[in-house]
């Protein structure tokens, strides 16, 4: 069994899918309480939804972000303790990659050039990234997870956007779709010619699944390599730094 675990944004989302990753199970909710009165209680919901127990999963999946720095510490350890109680392999998937496949997934992407997914990053910004369709064959996840077909090139990578330049920094990707809990926040922010993906917000677990298996860039694997992506420093260390 595979469980995935997105905390990276205000919402907290659970899922179960069987190992040729046929989703069986899926928690999700959009704001509050906070993950850690939530997640190992929606764990344990959904993989009764599931009919299955902790002891089955042999994969551990986690979205590692960008995105609030205290969900993601919450996630990642969250999913380093399950894999390591069970012995199961840990997974991580960039949450951005993870939006940018939903995108990529909808009708609307066939006519367009471009996915940008955009993350909430609070203080007035969001967390973006663009990428573009591949043809290329996820081969680096096609043994692992049963992966094949085509997968997403980076165009540019994570950065940080104020939301006053939002419309600057997407008209440098012309014909794009974007989609996430920021595009959805700063709606108004955007140019006339980018697409609003609406039924695309927060990323999910059940997002982060399908990117995986889809062999999306920047999926990491081992309890090494499988770490927060946070985008920038947390708000104590800048405290810290201007106190200094």
């Amino acid at each position: 069994m595979i469980l995935a675990l997105e905390t990276s944004t205000s919402a907290c989302s659970v899922a179960v899918a069987d190992p040729g990753g046929r989703l069986l199970a899926e928690t999700l909710a959009p704001a509050g309480p906070a993950h850690t009165r939530r997640l190992l209680s929606d764990v344990h919901h959904a993989l009764d939804m599931a009919g299955t127990r902790i002891e089955h999963v042999r994969t551990v999946l986690v979205g590692i972000g960008p995105g609030t720095f205290t969900g993601l510490r919450i996630g990642v350890a969250t999913a380093r303790a399950l894999a390591q109680a069970g012995g199961a392999r840990l997974v991580g998937v960039p949450s951005l990659a993870s939006l940018a496949w939903a995108l990529a997934e909808g009708d609307a992407a066939a006519s367009v050039s471009f996915l940008v997914p955009l993350i909430d990053g609070k203080r007035g910004e969001v967390f973006a990234a663009c990428y573009s369709r591949s043809a290329r064959c996820a081969a680096h996840n096609a043994t692992a997870a049963g992966a094949t077909g085509p997968s997403l090139d980076v165009v540019r990578p994570l950065v940080v956007v104020k939301a006053s330049e939002l419309q600057t920094f997407l008209r440098s990707w012309p014909n794009a779709i974007v989609g996430g809990d920021g595009a959805h926040l700063y709606a108004a922010e955007l140019p006339a010619s980018a697409k609003l993906a609406r039924a695309v917000a927060a990323p999910t677990a059940a997002m982060a699944l399908r990117a995986w298996r889809a062999g999306v860039p920047g999926a990491a694997e081992g309890f090494a390599s499988v770490t927060p992506i946070y985008g920038r420093a947390p708000d104590a260390a800048r405290w810290t730094g201007k106190a200094g």
